[in-house]
């Protein structure tokens, strides 16, 4: 054998395969919450409507149980860090606005029809047949207490953006302040024109309705912008940067002095 051409003889170190790390109880909770919160998005996503219904109320109530459920800051950490979370929580809040969209709808149309079926049904009554009012007289209170504890007198013109079919909020601040103008502001016509429907049926008088669309640039003489104290609804906006678009648009219409309230919705 020729010396020379020789190659020497390596030994390659056996390869030591580490195993994968085992997921800790809090990462494998956060992935199971993950898992259903999907399932009942796919759900809701393929329904052919999101009005009020069996499979639409079972799956909205398990979504808010899932969500309003306390956790401590290391889960709510390490489960907003899932690269999946944040597109499926953006996915969601345009799918939760809808359903509560039809949800006011159906509402709306239902004390419609009862207050024409009976008229001699109170308007407490057909109110109260809706199972959130009461939770809207109580908001009102605290809103209207705010108000008062900077107003020199009750507020006279009264505007509500994105007060949609079934405007309670503005019901409520006209029972408080029965002399004042309320504006019910909405860009949805439909939603407007059931809205001015329903107050027609319970006898709201100092009701006005206007369909715009606020972040659009116009001559500004709309009546509603004249008002001293002006709601944005929680649902106008899906999140932080366009609400703040919105409010840029509307200071850019309105004039200085008056009152901003903004509804907020965790989650």
């Amino acid at each position: 054998m020729d010396k020379c051409n020789s190659k020497p003889i390596t030994h390659t170190p056996p390869t030591t395969l580490t195993p994968p790390r085992t997921p800790t109880a809090l990462e494998t909770s956060a992935h199971c919450l993950l898992s259903e919160i999907q399932q009942i998005h796919t759900t809701l996503s393929t329904l052919p409507s999101l009005a009020p219904g069996p499979q639409t109320d079972t799956l909205l109530t398990r979504l808010v149980a899932l969500c309003i459920q306390s956790r401590t800051p290391a889960f709510t950490s390490y489960f907003f860090s899932i690269p999946h979370v944040s597109p499926l929580c953006t996915s969601l809040r345009a799918l939760c606005a809808a359903a509560e969209g039809a949800l006011e709808s159906h509402w709306a149309r239902a004390i419609i029809a009862t207050a024409r079926l009976d008229p001699k049904t109170s308007r407490t009554d057909l109110l109260d047949a809706f199972p959130y009012y009461q939770n809207y007289i109580a908001l009102s209170r605290l809103e209207c207490s705010t108000l008062e504890a900077f107003l020199a007198a009750p507020p006279t013109n009264i505007t509500f953006i994105g007060s949609g079919p079934l405007p309670l909020s503005s019901l409520c601040m006209l029972d408080r302040y029965p002399r004042a103008t309320v504006w019910n502001v909405d860009r949805d016509a439909a939603a407007l024109g059931v809205s001015r429907e329903l107050c027609g049926a319970l006898g709201y008088a100092g009701m006005e309705f206007a369909c715009a669309d606020v972040t659009v640039e116009s001559a500004g003489n709309e009546e509603w912008m004249a008002s001293g104290v002006v709601f944005l609804a929680a649902l106008v906006g899906e999140d932080t940067g366009s609400k703040m678009g919105i409010l840029e648009a509307l200071a850019r219409k309105l004039g200085p002095g008056l009152w901003w309230l903004q509804g907020v919705r965790e989650g």
